[in-house]
C-alpha cells in the first residue's frame, strides 16, 4: 500500500515538472517574439511601418495605423488589408515577397513613376515593412500613397461604369443630364445620328425623357419602351432610378427578351383559352390546394353548374358535391362511401390512372379521366359517351343477333378474314367439322381448317388443290363442289368471296344442290375445284 501511494506521488511529481518546463519554454519563445517586436517597432519609430506575423499585424507606427484607418476597404485578414491599401502603388507586393524569410532584406520599388520605395525585413518569424520616401514632411509623405490609393479605386469604378453593358446615367437637381456610360452614348448617337463631319453634342440626346425621379430613397422601377428604325422589333428597357443626395442615377438593362416571352406566354394562354373554348370535352383544373383554377365552357353544359359557382373556385370536393345534388354523378348507395369513393378518386388522378365510365340517373353515360399536373396539380376530363355507348349496344344486338341466326341454319357456314383467320361460324359448321376452343390466343386460319376439313374427308386431292390456291392467292372468285366427308353422305361445298378480302365457306350436308355443275350431278366422284373455280 505504500508503495502504491509512493508511486502515484512521484507520476504527479513528473507530470508537474514537465508543465513547469513547457510553461518556461513557451514565456522564453514568446517573450523572446515580443522583445523582438518591440525591438523592431522602437527602430521604426518615426516612419511607417507594419509589423507582422504570418497574416496577423502584431503592431503598426502611428502614422501607418492612420493610413490604415483612411482605408475604407476591409479584406479576410490584416495581410489582405494592407495589400489593398499599398496596391495603387505596389500591384506585385505579394509575389515580390515570398521569398523575404529566405533574402531576409528586400528593397521595392513602386510602379507608379512617383519616388520613394517599401524596405521589407524579416526577423524571427516576424516581417517589418516600412515605406519610405524622399521627404520626411508628413504631409508629402502620406499624400502619394493616398493619392495611389484614390487614383486606383477611381479607375475600378470608372472602369465598372465605362464598360458595363448596363446604361447608365445622372442627372442633376435640375434633370439634366451631367454624365453618361458609353453604352448609353452609342445608344443615343444610334437613336439621334450625327451627320458626317458633324461633333459629337453633350450632353448626349435624351434616350428616356419620361422617366419619373425618385422622391426618397426608395428606387423606381419602370419599363420603357425605344423603337429604332434599323430594325422592325422595338427594344425594350427595365429602368432602375436610385436618388442619391441631390442627383439621380438610373440604370437601364436590356429586358427585350424577357418581354418577349412574357408576350409570347400570353399569345400561347390565348391560344390555348380559345382551344380550350371550342371542345366538347369538359376541363376542369385543381391547383395543388384542390382549388378550381381553370375551366371551359363545356364543362358548364356537361354538368349543369353555374358559372359563377365555378368562377369562386370551389374545392373539389365542393366541386363534387355540386355535381351530386345536381344528379350529375352516379348516385351512390350511402354517402359515407361515396366520400371514400371520391377520396380514391383523387388519389388514382395524382397517379394518373383515374378511367371510368359514370352511369347517371338520367340515361347519359359520362367517361371520366383524371391526369396529374405539373405542382401537383391534377385535371379532369368529362365527355358524354352516350351515343357511343348506345351505338355499341346496338352493334353488339344486332352482332349477337346476327350470330343467332346463322345459328339457327342447317347449312354449316364459315367466314375467313383476307389474313385467313376464322371470324365467324355457326354451331353446324362445329358439328360438322368439329369444334374448337374459342378461349385461345390464336384462333384458327384457313389453311389449318383446309388440312382439317381434309382430315375428315375420304379424298384428299381436292383439299390439295385448294390449299394451293388459297397459297397463291388464287382464290378471288366463286365455285362448288361435292365432297365425302368419313361416315356421311355427300355434301356439298360452296366458297364465295366477300368485301374487303374476306372468304365465305357453306357447307350443305345430305342433299343434292340445284346449282352444283351438271356434269358433277349423278356422278359417284367429287368435281375438281380447280375444274369448277
Amino acid at each position: 500500500m505504500q508503495l502504491d501511494v509512493l508511486s502515484v506521488s512521484t507520476t504527479l511529481a513528473l507530470a508537474f515538472l514537465a508543465a513547469v518546463l513547457l510553461l518556461t519554454i513557451w514565456i522564453k519563445a514568446n517573450g523572446k517574439t515580443a522583445a523582438t517586436a518591440r525591438t523592431l517597432m522602437q527602430e521604426a519609430e518615426g516612419t511607417i511601418s507594419f509589423l507582422f506575423e504570418d497574416d496577423t499585424l502584431l503592431d503598426a507606427t502611428p502614422r501607418a495605423r492612420e493610413l490604415l484607418t483612411s482605408n475604407g476597404t476591409k479584406q479576410s485578414s490584416d495581410w489582405e488589408n494592407f495589400l489593398t491599401l499599398v496596391s495603387g502603388r505596389f500591384p506585385h507586393l505579394r509575389s515580390q515577397l515570398s521569398d523575404l524569410a529566405v533574402i531576409g532584406t528586400k528593397s521595392i520599388s513602386p510602379e507608379d513613376g512617383q519616388p520613394g520605395w517599401m524596405q521589407a525585413e524579416y526577423w524571427s518569424g516576424l516581417s517589418r515593412l516600412t515605406l519610405i520616401q524622399d521627404r520626411d514632411d508628413p504631409v508629402e509623405t502620406l499624400d502619394p500613397l493616398t493619392a495611389a490609393a484614390m487614383e486606383h479605386e477611381l479607375q475600378t469604378l470608372r472602369s465598372i461604369g465605362e464598360d458595363s453593358p448596363q446604361l447608365i446615367w445622372k442627372r442633376d437637381a435640375e434633370g439634366v443630364l451631367t454624365w453618361a456610360n458609353r453604352a448609353y452614348i452609342e445608344l443615343s448617337e444610334q437613336i439621334f445620328p450625327i451627320e458626317d463631319g458633324g461633333i459629337r453634342p453633350w450632353p448626349p440626346s435624351d434616350i428616356f425623357g419620361d422617366i419619373e425621379s425618385p422622391a426618397g430613397v426608395v428606387p423606381i422601377i419602370d419599363m420603357h419602351r425605344i423603337d429604332l428604325e434599323t430594325q422592325a422589333d422595338p427594344i425594350w428597357f427595365e429602368v432602375t432610378s436610385l436618388k442619391r443626395g441631390h442627383n439621380t442615377i438610373h440604370f437601364a438593362i436590356d429586358a427585350s427578351a424577357v418581354v418577349t416571352a412574357r408576350e409570347a406566354q400570353r399569345n400561347f394562354v390565348q391560344t390555348l383559352t380559345k382551344t380550350f373554348a371550342q371542345l366538347s370535352v369538359g376541363l376542369a383544373i385543381f391547383d395543388s390546394d384542390r382549388r378550381l383554377v381553370m375551366f371551359n365552357p363545356a364543362i358548364v353544359d356537361l354538368t349543369t353548374l353555374s358559372p359563377e359557382f365555378l368562377v369562386g373556385r370551389p374545392t373539389l370536393f365542393s366541386f363534387l358535391d355540386r355535381l351530386r345534388d345536381a344528379q350529375m354523378i352516379p348516385e351512390p348507395k350511402n354517402y359515407n362511401n361515396w366520400r371514400e369513393s371520391m377520396s380514391e378518386l383523387e388519389a388514382a388522378a395524382e397517379e394518373g390512372n383515374y378511367h371510368q365510365a359514370w352511369l347517371l340517373p338520367n340515361g347519359q353515360t359520362f367517361r371520366v379521366t383524371g391526369k396529374p399536373h405539373p405542382d401537383g396539380a391534377i385535371a379532369f376530363l368529362f365527355e358524354d359517351i352516350s351515343d357511343e355507348i348506345s351505338l355499341s349496344r346496338k352493334f353488339r344486338s344486332q352482332i349477337e343477333t346476327s350470330a343467332a341466326a346463322l345459328d339457327n341454319l342447317l347449312d354449316a357456314v364459315a367466314v375467313f378474314s383476307s389474313d385467313g383467320s376464322l371470324i365467324l361460324s355457326n354451331s353446324a359448321y362445329r358439328s360438322l367439322w368439329g369444334g374448337y376452343c374459342e378461349e385461345a390466343l390464336v384462333g384458327p386460319d384457313l389453311p389449318g381448317e383446309i388440312r382439317r376439313w381434309q382430315k375428315f374427308s375420304s379424298s384428299g386431292s381436292e383439299w390439295e388443290t385448294l390449299e394451293n390456291m388459297v397459297a397463291k392467292g388464287e382464290l378471288n372468285r366463286a365455285w362448288q363442289g361435292l365432297i365425302w366427308p368419313e361416315g356421311n353422305t355427300k355434301v356439298a361445298c360452296r366458297y364465295a368471296p366477300l368485301p374487303d378480302g374476306n372468304h365465305q365457306f357453306i357447307f350443305t350436308a345430305n342433299s343434292s344442290v340445284s346449282n352444283v355443275p351438271a356434269q358433277t350431278q349423278g356422278s359417284d366422284e367429287p368435281k375438281s375445284l380447280s375444274a369448277t373455280a
